[in-house]
């Protein structure tokens, strides 16, 4: 760069700092107005619905939710529309299933109303079609239940949630509502100077809330739903009492993104619940379909195993040196792994609401994408390539990224079959030998197919595509596109680079955090927590709406570049982090990135409203670009002989 074009950047350098600014603005603007709007229609909708179930007939109020959510016997689901009823049925994977589902629609048929009725393996439903005259949905739910009580004595057991079921939009709500409460409340009893208690009480609470193992100790006694909703809620309470309105404002944030997520997969389940009705029986299930070995952490679990343990050493450590009780609270605070968790919920959630929105994906098992972190093989269904689209240039996109791409011989393919990394000869059981043998192998296995329901069934992220067939029932996310399904996984590198990320700022905050209290410097204990947890947010927001504009294959193919031949999804992430102007006599000097600067507005306009002191602010800004500059390096370009 000469001279007179360093001083012209120089002076335009504040212009496009403001510029950039105002971009992030309008981003957080639009984003927390989208949000807004998306979590009134939600409340709006369940609040309906709640209040007119007695006069519907309905089988969910908001008292039998409420002794869910705290423990109790999980609702039936169910949901109704279109003339026709999904009613959960229990115990259908269980050794007495076929009883089960025998008992169950020679008692629904016998109903007065009921014109049809067919029974779902998969999704644990009977589709009921009903008359003008229908039964209630009290008598139908009766009905089921003692059909599955005369076969087998009831048993507690976790219900499968589909997209349209009232109970987990309402928890979502439920969560969304009290933590909005928390935080007003919050806000006034530190503007009004009240009392508060020490944030030290808060530690076995969020502690519960981010470190993953103990979470699903949690999980396993109340259900996912039930969990979040519970934990939400002591957060709430707690924070609003220890007066901690910066952790409650990303709580907030976190839990209008989780309800958009699932007011999104509640429109979907409307829009498609029509074309899977059509054929809507499942009558060949897979025999209890197991992984033959664990499924392989991700860099978001090893980073939790370690912190489950370093979190009560440090604070035992704590709690020794000084007997403060109070201080080792604070320890398990400072060590909780808040960054990681809100990464991956924030890309997963979405990820999955523009895909849902904007490319008609039905997310059946939503969970699904929080797995695409650990994706590395991906075996496909040759039913669902296309030998005159962009299927190869996808394929060839997707190995460059590090995933491995496996296929079944196909006539039809003809010299397509050359692209995969791996071809299996064509049999019934192609592809679900396939997947059990790579997960043998330790590999994380993503399936594409249309029907193979084995397959689908044994995978670690299943894509269903919708066609003339009987629908792929027992996938993770069904679309009615083989471009969305190369889409989602084309998302992968940004969910990699997401769950990096997140355990960097989660190792940098808790690093920090210990600093700040080895220090001595005032601090309340969980801003360097809330600063992780905001950071991982915006990234995971950030890189999932990065992938869903991606113009991915489509733009590699019209754009074609030497360069790019090289260069995977991960390096076009990363290369979009890298911010440097050039000085003479200086090089490359690092500026802030669009993350960067939205961390550190929030961080003045939390020093503006006294929320923290500036001296914490100062060493939480120093914390933060010690851990994110280095990562802002620019890799080395391989010489010709390594490429």
């Amino acid at each position: 760069m000469n001279l007179g074009a360093c001083l012209t950047g120089s002076v335009l350098l504040p212009a496009r700092l403001a510029r950039r600014g105002l971009q992030i603005g309008a981003w957080m603007g639009t984003t927390v107005l989208d949000t807004t709007v998306t979590g009134a229609a939600a409340v709006t909708g369940v609040g309906m619905n709640l209040a007119t179930a007695p006069l519907r007939g309905g089988t969910v109020s908001a008292r039998d939710m409420a002794r869910e959510f705290f423990g109790g016997a999980p609702s039936r689901r169910y949901w109704r529309g279109n003339d026709r009823i999904w009613m959960e049925v229990r115990g259908l994977d269980t050794p007495d299933g076929p009883q089960i589902g025998t008992a169950v629609l020679t008692a629904v048929r016998g109903l007065p109303g009921v014109t049809a009725v067919q029974l779902n393996h998969a999704l644990s439903r009977i589709v009921a079609t009903v008359g003008d005259e229908s039964p209630a949905l009290t008598q139908l739910s009766d009905t089921v239940s003692g059909a599955e009580n005369s076969v087998r004595a009831p048993e507690p057991e976790q219900p499968l949630d589909l997209p349209g079921d009232d109970v987990v939009l309402a928890g979502r709500v439920a969560a969304l509502a009290t933590t909005g409460l928390g935080l007003g409340v919050s806000v006034a009893a530190a503007a009004l100077r009240l009392p508060q208690l020490p944030i030290a009480v808060a530690s076995a609470v969020i502690s519960a809330d981010y470190q993953p193992r103990i979470r699903r100790l949690v999980e396993h006694r109340l259900g996912p739903e039930s969990t979040d909703v519970v934990l939400a809620t002591a957060e709430a309470a707690i924070l609003t009492l220890t007066q901690n309105p910066g952790l409650l404002a990303v709580n907030v944030v976190l839990r209008a993104t989780l309800t958009a997520e699932t007011w999104s997969a509640r429109q979907a389940w409307h829009r498609t619940e029509p074309v899977l009705a059509r054929r809507a029986g499942d009558h060949h299930p897979p025999e209890h379909p197991r992984r033959p070995r664990a499924l392989p952490v991700g860099p978001l679990e090893h980073h939790a195993n370690r912190s489950v343990v370093a979190a009560p050493a440090a604070a035992a450590v704590a709690g020794a040196a000084t007997g403060d009780a109070g201080l080792a609270g604070t320890a398990l605070i400072v060590a909780a792994p808040a960054a990681t968790r809100t990464a991956r919920e924030s890309f997963a959630a979405t990820l999955s609401r523009g895909l849902a929105d904007g490319h008609g994906m039905l997310p059946l098992r939503p969970q699904a994408l929080r797995h695409l972190d650990r994706v590395d093989t991906v075996v496909i269904d040759p039913h669902t390539l296309t030998p005159a689209g962009p299927d190869a240039a996808v394929l060839d996109y997707l190995r460059r990224a590090g995933i491995r791409t496996v296929g079944v011989a196909s006539a039809a393919m003809g010299d397509g079959q050359m692209i995969f990394d791996e071809l299996h000869e064509a049999t019934d059981t192609a592809l679900e030998e396939a997947v059990e043998r790579l997960q043998s192998r330790g590999a994380t296995v993503a399936v594409i197919a249309a029907h193979a329901p084995h397959a689908l069934a044994v995978a670690d992220v299943s894509i269903g595509v919708l066609g003339d067939q009987e629908p792929p029932w027992y996938a993770d996310l069904l679309v009615d596109d083989p471009q969305t399904a190369w889409r989602i996984l084309c998302a992968v590198p940004a969910a990699r680079t997401t769950s990096r990320r997140g355990v960097e700022l989660s190792t940098g905050s808790s690093l920090l955090g210990a600093a700040l209290l080895l220090a001595s410097i005032p601090f309340q204990g969980t801003e360097s927590l809330t600063g992780g947890a905001a950071g991982g947010l915006w990234i995971g927001h950030r890189l999932a709406r990065r992938t869903l504009d991606d113009p991915l294959a489509e733009h590699e193919r019209e754009h074609p570049h030497v360069d790019d031949t090289h260069r995977t999804l991960r390096d076009r992430v990363q290369q979009a982090e890298r911010f440097a102007v050039a000085l003479p006599g200086v090089g490359r000097v690092p500026i802030p990135t669009p993350e960067q600067t939205a961390y550190l507005a929030a961080l003045a306009v939390l020093v503006a409203l006294q929320i923290i002191d500036w001296p914490i602010a100062l060493a939480l800004v120093a914390g933060y670009l010690v851990t994110t500059t280095s990562r802002r390096r620019p890799a080395r370009t391989p010489s010709p002989s390594a490429a």
